[in-house]
């Protein structure tokens, strides 16, 4: 009876101990698997496949924005260019002579040297796209009353005012440096003066 017992408790004990190593191995293979999966490298996700039948953009906003940025640009630069072989007939036809055509031009670049200083500030408050449209307006207006002015003195005021609403540049490189990368800028700007030495190339010759 005794030995029985003690037969007993000896398979209980050995139940127990090949219990425990069991779940020892077991915990040994689930701390390596988790050590494994954290040392391996996480692959990259890849990028959504797009669908053959989403249609593409041909043009984002931001490309719109310059094709309206440089069309605003080219407005401004071809009206200012078509006067200038225009001017000494005109003058010479309101009794003034070569130094009054040299004093209408001096009057339309000091004009434009303030419109650049008032209109680079005044976009920054108001917003980029009102002066623009601000400028075109004025610079129409300044156009048409050149060309009906009576006077030559007429003809100077409406020279001036022309001149102050031509600013468009400092608009446009400001416009051009909020849309774009720094890494962008130079070269996007730099059509600025592309466009306005295409228009003095062929505006007098239109």
């Amino acid at each position: 009876m005794q030995t029985s017992c003690l037969s007993a408790a000896e398979r209980d004990a050995a139940a127990a101990a090949n219990a425990l190593q069991g779940a020892r191995k077991r915990a040994e293979r689930y701390g390596r698997r988790r050590l494994l999966t954290a040392s391996s490298p996480a692959e990259p996700a890849l990028p959504p496949a797009e669908s053959s039948s989403s249609p593409r953009r041909l043009y984002s906003p931001r490309d719109r924005a310059l094709l309206i940025i440089y069309t605003t640009v080219a407005i401004d630069m071809l009206g200012s260019a078509l006067t200038v072989p225009v001017m000494p007939f005109l003058v010479e036809a309101l009794g003034g002579d070569a130094s009054s055509l040299g004093l209408l031009f001096s009057t339309f670049a000091v004009a434009q040297i303030g419109a650049g200083l008032w209109m680079g500030a005044a976009s920054d408050r108001l917003g980029r796209r009102p002066i623009l449209l601000v400028s075109l307006a004025g610079s129409a207006v300044g156009m048409l009353g050149s060309a009906q002015a009576p006077t030559f003195r007429a003809l100077l005021g409406w020279r001036f005012l022309l001149g102050a609403f031509s600013g468009t540049s400092a608009t446009a490189n400001a416009y051009i440096a909020d849309i774009t990368a720094p890494s962008e800028r130079p070269k996007l700007m730099s059509w600025i003066g592309v466009i306005a030495s295409l228009c003095f190339m062929f505006g007098p010759g239109v």
